[in-house]
């Protein structure tokens, strides 16, 4: 409250604008005429009392005062702790499919070298089921505040919409942060059906419609989609059976419970003989599986995007989050133990952020769209 001469009181005055401490000046003034006319208050016992009294409450206010300042200096740090920098606490990424799958299997690599950039702990949490639509939407409903992100896989943004009456919109609810990497997807068959080449498959499925059956990560995802559009281009008819995930999806091809499975999954165990290499989905030769032809060379894969990996946070992410995930994740993308990490299953990291990446969603989105159209695929 501002005094009579418009000043704001000082700390400790009292609530007339008189200072407790100001009583020293007058003792200090009767102390000097005290000396002078040897009949002040210097002389007076009682004086001395209220001295001495005085002289105890100024020192007390002083040290309240001291002690505030105090208080104040340890708590601005505190307080530009609590508003500053991202991030305070662990941040977690959620992947919408369970354990083992390629979605998780891009998440792992990344997940230590990022906490050491971010100086945080980034934890994951699988939450799958509803391919994949159930983690999804636990993270477009969060707090844009950079502590609960998706890893997504292509289909997440770009098919489900097409397919899926899902409870977000891809478009709208989410913040694309950056693309993790691309997956080299393999054809996998069973070794009890007798064909071993591409166009072995697809002889045997003509002359025998419908009796092959291929398994997926889940309805809507690129699992799926990659087979639908093989079949359409190719003329055949293959039964599409959905798994809670591409790792329960790999142990069923593996079991013989389904023929075939276009997984990059599968890689390890066409490597080790367990399961028949037929072709891969990329757009050139994996690496890990180089005299296998891709489907696009054969001709036998219409249009439809490539399947891709990427983070995104809630709609309204602030930019600096944004800006602080893109720097880390590019320097976590270009590390040779992170690459080395992801090949055996068909990963290969690549960065890309700000509109490119988002350009690279919305023009999938398209794609895929129309590839849901031209296959009839749907959920099973």
């Amino acid at each position: 409250m501002a005094g009579a001469g418009g000043g704001a009181r000082p700390p400790g005055a009292r609530r007339g604008g008189r200072h407790r401490c100001a009583g020293a000046a007058v003792l200090a003034r009767d102390r000097s005429r005290g000396k002078a006319g040897g009949d002040g208050p210097q002389s007076d016992p009682a004086a001395r009392g209220r001295r001495g009294l005085h002289r105890r409450r100024c020192a007390g206010d002083a040290a309240v005062i001291a002690r505030r300042v105090l208080l104040g200096g340890l708590a601005a740090p505190a307080l530009a702790q609590a508003q500053g920098a991202w991030p305070q606490r662990p941040v977690t990424l959620i992947v919408p499919y369970p354990p083992g799958g390629s979605t998780d299997n891009v998440s792992r690599p990344i997940q230590q070298p990022l906490s050491a950039l971010l100086g945080q702990n980034v934890l994951i949490e699988n939450r799958g089921g509803a391919g994949g639509s159930i983690g999804a939407a636990a993270v477009a409903q969060a707090k844009p505040d950079g502590y609960t992100l998706l890893v997504f896989p292509t289909a997440i943004m770009t098919i489900s919409p097409h397919m899926m009456r899902l409870p977000y919109d891809p478009a709208q609810d989410f913040t694309p942060v950056a693309l993790l990497g691309i997956s080299d997807g393999a054809v996998a068959m069973h070794p009890s059906v007798p064909v071993r080449t591409i166009q072995d498959l697809v002889a045997y499925a003509k002359a025998h419609p419908g009796k092959l059956r291929f398994s997926s990560a889940g309805n809507g995802t690129i699992t799926q989609m990659t087979g639908e559009i093989f079949a359409s281009s190719v003329g055949i008819r293959l039964e599409h059976v959905p798994y809670r995930g591409s790792a329960p999806a790999l142990t069923a091809v593996m079991a013989g419970d389904v023929e075939l499975q276009f997984d990059p999954i599968a890689i390890p165990a066409i490597k080790d003989g367990r399961l028949i290499g037929l072709a891969t989905t990329g757009a050139t030769r994996s690496p890990e599986l180089p005299d296998l032809p891709t489907l696009r060379e054969l001709g036998m894969y219409g249009p439809g995007g490539l399947s891709f990996f990427g983070l995104a946070g809630p709609a309204g992410l602030p930019p600096e989050i944004v800006a602080r995930l893109a720097d880390a994740l590019a320097r976590v993308l270009a590390m040779p133990e992170v690459a080395r990490a992801m090949a055996p299953v068909g990963l290969r990291p690549q960065f890309e952020t700000g509109e490119a990446f988002a350009r690279r969603i919305t023009q999938d989105r398209a794609i895929f769209a129309e590839a849901v159209r031209r296959t009839g695929a749907r959920v099973e």
